[in-house]
């Protein structure tokens, strides 16, 4: 079985065995044979990402509304991931779509190159400068989080290069990910260069570190009698490598892609003394876990870290609309200026920044992170309790509504089931069946398998009650080898 089989959901539609449906065409449904030909159109047709080419799922998502997405057929799943961890405020938040509609019919778009501005990217940034952590009071936005980590990149070279320097090397963690462009894609330490294979040489200066993911230690230690050393192995690369040769290092405050993985607490504030004591800039991802995630506003927050670079997305418009930002400190800001740099042709659209407005607006009227907090502790409480001790699932991490849930062969070992045996896909299947849409990182591509426990913001302990429900039969029929 290959790597990419692995992420598979086992979904294949077989067409010429499924029956041809009649609805009502009145209510303006379709009828089945319509569906199946889209679903063929685009199998044949659409290049999906982290799927085979040439290949569909057969899920095709019309609607949502809440923690809910319907599908073409009508039928109704519980959003156990936010889809991609970015639906934050849930679906069908009228007021963002408002926004977003009211800015749409005075201004499309305008170009943010050559100095020129809107009122709603000041006001984002405004409104982004309220939120942030103390000092990262200057923006740059983008499309998404693939551009602000490579915007990233960029500012923390031209910085080290106005001040005459050689700096130039990017540290980032092994099971990272940052974005799928090709400066990112090298960053990325998840699956060994996963996303980046077939895109020909990675792109150089980039170097990986052990990560803090402790139940799949990459050094064979045990926390805390290990005194998080990988957080110490950061300081022996900068030494080793030469501190005038590093720009930066890049980490995401929870690893994301790689199953909703928190480190130990001593590791942050470890890492932004060990960057400030040797000069590199601190890069902190928050495109996932920015904007309420793990219970904070900024994950960062949880450790009173402050980065000199922080990148953002997902949560800004809560997906609504494609957006991302950079801040940096005075520091950097001071250090940029007078420099130019390239940006994209979408950077700071004005329709995505109306909506930015109002779903920051939303955060904190509706004290979103609050209940974040508070309904991913009674998560994670429910599934330590009840999940954890089940015979092949191995560990339950991560904060606030960022949880993770490990599935093992062997709670001894700690080894995932042979991929061969395609358990992951089947977990997603038998979730996806019952009404729940989770996702997963299969073993392919990370130390195990794990399901990633991240849905909307807004939702209560009663919707959690009912996702743990559906996953505990399915998970307790695993049997261990």
């Amino acid at each position: 079985m290959g790597e990419v089989d692995a992420w598979q959901w086992d979904l294949e539609i077989k067409m010429s065995r499924r029956p041809i449906i009649t609805t009502d065409r009145k209510e303006g449904k379709m009828i089945e044979k319509e569906i199946n030909e889209l679903i063929q159109w685009d199998a044949d047709h659409i290049l999906h990402a982290v799927f085979p080419v040439g290949q569909t799922s057969g899920l095709v998502v019309e609607s949502g509304e809440g923690i809910y997405i319907r599908d073409i057929r009508g039928k109704e799943y519980m959003d156990g991931s936010s889809q991609l961890t970015c639906v934050n405020l849930g679906h069908s938040q009228q007021e963002i779509i408002d926004a977003a509609y009211k800015q749409m019919r005075k201004l499309q778009y305008s170009t943010t190159f050559l100095g020129v501005s809107n009122p709603p990217m000041i006001e984002c940034g405004k409104k982004l400068a309220e939120l942030t952590p103390e000092g990262l009071d200057y923006f740059h936005f983008t499309s998404g989080g693939s551009e602000s980590t490579d915007v990233a990149y960029r500012l923390a070279r031209l910085y080290w290069s106005k001040k005459g320097s050689q700096k130039y090397k990017i540290i980032s963690l092994y099971d990272s990910y940052h974005g799928i462009s090709l400066g990112s894609c090298t960053a990325d330490g998840l699956g060994r260069g996963f996303f980046g294979r077939g895109a020909g040489p990675p792109t150089p200066g980039f170097i990986h570190v052990p990560n803090y993911h402790c139940y799949h230690c990459m050094m064979g230690l045990s926390y805390p009698s290990c005194g998080v050393a990988c957080a110490r192995f950061l300081e022996e690369t900068i030494i080793r490598e030469g501190a005038d040769t590093v720009a930066a290092f890049i980490a995401e405050p929870e690893h994301g892609t790689a199953g909703s993985i928190a480190p130990p607490p001593e590791y942050w504030p470890m890492v932004s003394k060990i960057c400030a004591k040797n000069d590199v800039l601190l890069i902190v991802d928050e495109v996932m876990t920015g904007f309420g995630r793990t219970g904070k506003m900024f994950a960062v927050e949880h450790w009173n870290v402050i980065p000199d670079i922080m990148t953002m997305a997902k949560g800004i418009t809560s997906a609504y609309f494609q957006l991302g930002a950079v801040a940096v400190n005075q520091k950097v800001h001071e250090g940029l200026k007078g420099s130019m740099f390239g940006g994209y042709t979408y950077s700071g659209h004005p329709v995505a920044l109306a909506a930015a407005v109002k779903t920051m607006e939303i955060y904190v009227r509706d004290k979103i992170v609050e209940n974040a907090a508070k309904v991913g502790k009674y998560a994670k409480d429910r599934l330590e309790a009840e999940l954890k001790p089940l015979p092949c699932v191995g560990d339950i991490g991560g904060l606030g509504l960022m949880l993770g849930i490990e599935i093992v062969s062997n709670k001894e070992t700690r080894k995932p089931f042979p991929l061969e045996m395609n358990v992951l896909p089947k977990v997603l299947k038998q979730a996806l069946e019952a009404g729940l849409f989770m996702r997963g990182t299969s073993s392919a591509i990370a130390p195990g398998d794990r399901l990633s426990f991240t849905p909307p913001l807004i939702i209560t302990t009663e919707q959690v009650d009912r996702m743990i429900d559906i996953l505990h039969p399915i998970l307790s029929n695993l049997k261990p080898l």
